[in-house]
Protein backbone atom coordinates (compact mmCIF):
# COMPACT_ATOMS: atom_id res chain seq x y z
CA UNK A 1 0.00 0.00 0.00
CA UNK A 2 1.67 3.29 -1.05
CA UNK A 3 2.07 6.28 1.25
CA UNK A 4 -0.09 9.27 0.35
CA UNK A 5 1.62 11.69 -2.08
CA UNK A 6 4.45 9.25 -2.85
CA UNK A 7 5.56 8.35 -6.40
CA UNK A 8 4.07 4.89 -5.87
CA UNK A 9 0.76 6.50 -4.88
CA UNK A 10 0.68 8.54 -8.10
CA UNK A 11 1.48 5.43 -10.13
CA UNK A 12 -1.26 3.42 -8.41
CA UNK A 13 -3.77 6.18 -9.19
CA UNK A 14 -2.71 6.19 -12.84
CA UNK A 15 -3.04 2.39 -13.09
CA UNK A 16 -6.40 2.43 -11.34
CA UNK A 17 -7.86 5.06 -13.66
CA UNK A 18 -6.41 3.46 -16.78
CA UNK A 19 -7.77 0.08 -15.69
CA UNK A 20 -11.33 1.37 -15.33
CA UNK A 21 -13.43 0.44 -18.34
CA UNK A 22 -16.34 2.40 -16.81
CA UNK A 23 -14.36 5.63 -16.66
CA UNK A 24 -13.03 5.12 -20.19
CA UNK A 25 -16.60 4.52 -21.44
CA UNK A 26 -17.94 7.68 -19.76
CA UNK A 27 -14.99 10.03 -20.27
CA UNK A 28 -14.96 12.68 -22.98
CA UNK A 29 -12.69 11.97 -25.93
CA UNK A 30 -10.97 15.34 -25.75
CA UNK A 31 -7.58 16.01 -24.15
CA UNK A 32 -7.94 17.44 -20.63
CA UNK A 33 -5.13 18.93 -18.56
CA UNK A 34 -5.78 19.32 -14.85
CA UNK A 35 -3.69 20.97 -12.15
CA UNK A 36 -4.42 19.95 -8.56
CA UNK A 37 -3.28 22.15 -5.70
CA UNK A 38 -3.07 20.76 -2.18
CA UNK A 39 -2.58 23.69 0.15
CA UNK A 40 -1.04 23.39 3.62
CA UNK A 41 -3.64 24.28 6.21
CA UNK A 42 -2.22 23.53 9.65
CA UNK A 43 -4.55 20.54 9.93
CA UNK A 44 -2.95 17.96 7.64
CA UNK A 45 0.20 16.32 8.99
CA UNK A 46 1.36 15.65 5.39
CA UNK A 47 1.61 19.19 4.01
CA UNK A 48 3.35 21.94 6.02
CA UNK A 49 1.03 24.82 6.96
CA UNK A 50 2.92 27.25 4.72
CA UNK A 51 3.54 24.66 1.97
CA UNK A 52 1.70 23.11 -0.92
CA UNK A 53 1.80 20.09 -3.20
CA UNK A 54 1.01 20.53 -6.86
CA UNK A 55 0.41 17.89 -9.46
CA UNK A 56 -0.65 17.52 -13.04
CA UNK A 57 -3.02 15.05 -14.66
CA UNK A 58 -3.43 14.73 -18.42
CA UNK A 59 -6.31 12.65 -19.76
CA UNK A 60 -7.06 11.68 -23.33
CA UNK A 61 -10.03 9.49 -24.25
CA UNK A 62 -10.45 8.36 -20.66
CA UNK A 63 -6.82 7.34 -20.16
CA UNK A 64 -4.23 9.01 -18.00
CA UNK A 65 -1.25 10.00 -20.09
CA UNK A 66 0.47 11.78 -17.22
CA UNK A 67 -0.04 11.92 -13.45
CA UNK A 68 2.88 13.51 -11.70
CA UNK A 69 3.90 15.96 -9.02
CA UNK A 70 5.03 19.44 -10.07
CA UNK A 71 7.87 21.44 -8.50
CA UNK A 72 5.60 24.47 -8.13
CA UNK A 73 2.27 25.96 -9.14
CA UNK A 74 1.37 25.43 -12.79
CA UNK A 75 1.45 28.69 -14.76
CA UNK A 76 -2.02 27.97 -16.12
CA UNK A 77 -1.07 27.83 -19.79
CA UNK A 78 -2.93 25.01 -21.51
CA UNK A 79 -4.91 23.99 -18.42
CA UNK A 80 -8.47 22.79 -18.80
CA UNK A 81 -9.08 22.90 -15.04
CA UNK A 82 -7.43 23.90 -11.79
CA UNK A 83 -8.70 22.40 -8.54
CA UNK A 84 -7.40 23.93 -5.28
CA UNK A 85 -8.25 22.92 -1.73
CA UNK A 86 -6.78 22.71 1.75
CA UNK A 87 -4.81 19.51 2.33
CA UNK A 88 -7.24 18.11 4.90
CA UNK A 89 -10.06 18.33 2.32
CA UNK A 90 -8.09 16.46 -0.38
CA UNK A 91 -6.99 13.88 2.16
CA UNK A 92 -10.60 13.45 3.29
CA UNK A 93 -11.51 12.76 -0.32
CA UNK A 94 -8.64 10.26 -0.68
CA UNK A 95 -9.81 8.52 2.50
CA UNK A 96 -13.36 8.29 1.12
CA UNK A 97 -14.73 10.54 3.88
CA UNK A 98 -15.37 13.75 1.91
CA UNK A 99 -17.54 13.96 -1.18
CA UNK A 100 -15.53 16.16 -3.56
CA UNK A 101 -18.60 17.19 -5.52
CA UNK A 102 -20.31 18.46 -2.36
CA UNK A 103 -17.01 20.06 -1.25
CA UNK A 104 -16.82 21.86 -4.59
CA UNK A 105 -20.40 23.07 -4.25
CA UNK A 106 -19.61 24.40 -0.75
CA UNK A 107 -16.48 26.17 -1.99
CA UNK A 108 -14.05 23.94 -0.07
CA UNK A 109 -12.55 22.94 -3.41
CA UNK A 110 -12.04 25.91 -5.73
CA UNK A 111 -12.57 25.05 -9.37
CA UNK A 112 -11.35 27.05 -12.33
CA UNK A 113 -12.35 25.94 -15.79
CA UNK A 114 -15.44 25.24 -17.85
CA UNK A 115 -18.13 24.31 -15.30
CA UNK A 116 -20.56 23.53 -18.12
CA UNK A 117 -18.13 20.88 -19.37
CA UNK A 118 -17.95 19.33 -15.88
CA UNK A 119 -21.75 19.25 -15.62
CA UNK A 120 -22.09 17.72 -19.10
CA UNK A 121 -19.63 15.01 -18.05
CA UNK A 122 -20.99 14.51 -14.53
CA UNK A 123 -21.08 10.70 -14.82
CA UNK A 124 -17.40 10.58 -15.81
CA UNK A 125 -16.52 12.97 -12.97
CA UNK A 126 -18.43 10.75 -10.52
CA UNK A 127 -16.60 7.64 -11.79
CA UNK A 128 -13.24 9.39 -11.38
CA UNK A 129 -14.15 10.59 -7.89
CA UNK A 130 -15.17 7.06 -6.93
CA UNK A 131 -11.82 5.72 -8.10
CA UNK A 132 -9.90 8.36 -6.17
CA UNK A 133 -11.84 8.24 -2.94
CA UNK A 134 -13.03 4.69 -2.63
CA UNK A 135 -10.65 2.38 -4.45
CA UNK A 136 -7.14 3.74 -3.91
CA UNK A 137 -5.41 1.93 -1.06
CA UNK A 138 -3.39 4.50 0.81
CA UNK A 139 -1.00 4.24 3.73
CA UNK A 140 -1.33 7.02 6.31
CA UNK A 141 1.86 6.87 8.45
CA UNK A 142 1.00 10.11 10.32
CA UNK A 143 -2.67 9.26 10.83
CA UNK A 144 -5.72 9.16 8.60
CA UNK A 145 -8.41 11.84 8.34
CA UNK A 146 -10.47 13.09 9.96
CA UNK A 147 -7.74 14.65 12.05
CA UNK A 148 -8.18 15.47 15.70
CA UNK A 149 -8.12 19.14 16.62
CA UNK A 150 -4.77 20.32 17.96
Amino acid sequence: MPVIYSEAWYEDMKKLINGSSEFRRLAPTSHITIALEIMGDGISPYVPEDGAIYFLIELTEGRVEEYRPLAGRHDGKGLSFRFSAPAHVWEGVAAGQVDPIAAGMRGQIRIRGDMRFLMQNAEAVKALVDLYGHQVHTEWPKGQPPYRAA
